[in-house]
């Protein structure tokens, strides 16, 4: 029961709640609890543990029904247990404490790549978003600020282990413990003050952009409508946004940025969706990046695309989304688990992800735009995000950088806020602007310090046009990704050896 309580109270760290000064002093106390115990009690303890947490964190995900928030909370604490093993085997305090870091860190890097794709969601790094050591984020990334959450956690841990026999530890030992927690906090508010005040150069090359938030008549599996309901509905809003520009209320954009899902039919093959498109391109004048569900590339399969719709109404650069929300856009074992969860079922045709790279290579006012593009759920994925700002060896990295998305499934949820969180976090990790396109949910700005400049309301319809330069300026963070998700794990092994060391020259006094 402590470990659950614990865990919920860990989860509580992230969007809205954000009481993220509760999670390492939590941490600290479930290590604590787990030091010692057999590694069969310990697995049971962090599996409760990440029940609370994961439940807590994500609880959003019962919009898609209470069986799926179970299996989904139900697979995602296995981290957790597996870290509670590490620690109880490990079982002397000093080592144990390293190793239960350098496992949940290890846990965290792990969970967003495996299975079924990862999911990334519970980073501790995206709750630090409006703390003072947000200004890490574009010097040691998201798993960098996981990692100093985490490395305090496991310091309480070893006060709260010693309170009863604290006067009886070797002086130097007390002061080590005690200066290395004091340091770590203070060399992190440090640096995270020459953080926020590091901003790579921007481009001189200004970009117009608007994007288009058309709304949703509903909620949950069936938020989009009847058919054609939210193609009209991009297609209106966008023709307000031309009289707006013809009345001068509204500066001319270089192009528009349409959400994921803002179609739900395929325009390759359906004609009136096609129309509906062409209209909007006529209307504006510009192109536009259009988020839709096309059909293929097998029989029964579909994919969740980014469109570069032309003034000459030709599709001339495709991104399709590689991250796909397990459960969500596509079942694994389906056959099997709609048997058991029928909802499944109204997930439709199977996603299949896509092969290449985020950046789409275009033209704007006769000049070539690298429109770097993140689909909905991927801007939590680091290695997609680090893609799109280096490229390859076909493409560059983006210049400037689109989020379309489709939050309408969690409409009335938290998701939608923990969504905006990682924007920001991503926004201040590249720093870069992040424009973000959304069917019923925040569309606007994220300024690359991880403000929002101008934002939609939830539920409404709503366009909005911002002027961004464009940048091919690449961050420590992004650069240095490999090294610090290495360090995450190699410097609390570190610590637990400097315990042993310690405790050794103790014993031979």
């Amino acid at each position: 029961m402590a470990s659950l309580l614990l865990g919920a109270i860990s989860g509580m760290a992230f969007f809205p709640a954000h009481c993220w000064l509760l999670a390492p002093p939590a941490i600290g106390l479930w290590f604590a609890l787990v030091v010692g115990q057999q590694w069969r009690r310990a697995a049971l303890m962090g599996y409760a543990y990440g029940i609370g947490f994961n439940a807590v964190a994500i609880h959003w995900a019962a919009v898609l029904g209470w069986a799926v928030l179970l299996v989904f909370v139900a697979w995602l604490a296995i981290w957790q247990a597996l870290t509670a093993v590490a620690i109880a085997l490990t079982k002397r305090w000093g080592i144990a404490l390293g190793v239960g870091a350098a496992c949940w860190m290890a846990g965290e890097w792990l969970c967003a790549r495996w299975p079924f794709g990862g999911f990334g969601w519970t980073r501790l790094g995206y709750a630090m978003v409006d703390t003072p050591i947000d200004g890490l984020f574009p010097l040691i990334s998201v798993g960098g600020l996981s990692l100093i959450c985490v490395g305090v956690a496991a310091l309480l841990a070893m006060v709260i282990t010693w309170a009863s026999t604290w006067r009886r530890q070797p002086l130097a030992l007390r002061l080590a413990l005690l200066i290395s927690l004091a340091l770590l906090v203070v060399l992190a508010l440090v640096f995270s003050a020459i953080g926020r005040s590091y901003q790579p150069s921007v481009d001189q090359r200004q970009i117009r952009v608007a994007v288009i938030q058309g709304n949703v008549p509903g909620k949950g599996i069936d938020a989009l409508g009847p058919r054609y309901t939210v193609e009209r509905n991009h297609l209106a809003q966008t023709i307000i946004l031309a009289a707006e520009v013809a009345t001068g209320r509204q500066p001319r954009p270089d192009f528009v940025v349409w959400p994921e899902n803002s179609t739900a039919t395929d325009p390759s093959s359906d004609p009136v969706t096609t129309a509906l498109i062409n209209q909007a391109v006529d209307i504006i004048g510009v192109p536009i990046l259009v988020g839709a569900i096309v059909d293929g590339p097998g029989d029964g399969q579909r994919q969740t695309v980014g469109l570069w719709w032309g003034t000459d109404h030709q599709v001339t650069a495709r991104y399709a989304k590689r991250n796909l929300v397990p459960f969500g856009e596509w079942v694994p074992f389906k056959d099997a688990l709609v048997k058991i969860i029928p909802v499944l079922a109204k997930t439709g045709a199977t996603s299949v992800p896509g092969t290449t790279i985020g950046v789409l290579d275009v033209t704007v006012d006769d000049q070539r735009l690298r429109i770097g593009d993140l689909i909905c759920f991927e801007v939590s994925y680091d290695q997609t995000v680090d893609q799109i700002i280096l490229g390859d060896d076909l493409v560059g990295g983006a210049q400037i950088v689109a989020l379309q998305t489709s939050n309408a499934m969690f409409t009335g949820s938290d998701q939608m806020i923990q969504q905006d969180a990682i924007t920001r976090a991503r926004a201040m990790e590249t720093r870069r602007d992040i424009l973000i396109a959304t069917t019923n949910s925040l569309a606007g700005l994220v300024d690359a310090q991880g403000q929002v400049v101008d934002q939609a309301s939830l539920e409404t319809a709503d366009d909005l046009v911002f002027t961004v330069h464009t940048s091919s300026a690449v961050t420590p963070a992004v650069a240095g990704r490999s090294w610090f998700d290495l360090l995450g794990v190699v410097a609390p092994l570190l610590a637990a050896g400097l315990s042993v060391i310690i405790k050794r020259r103790r014993h031979s006094d």
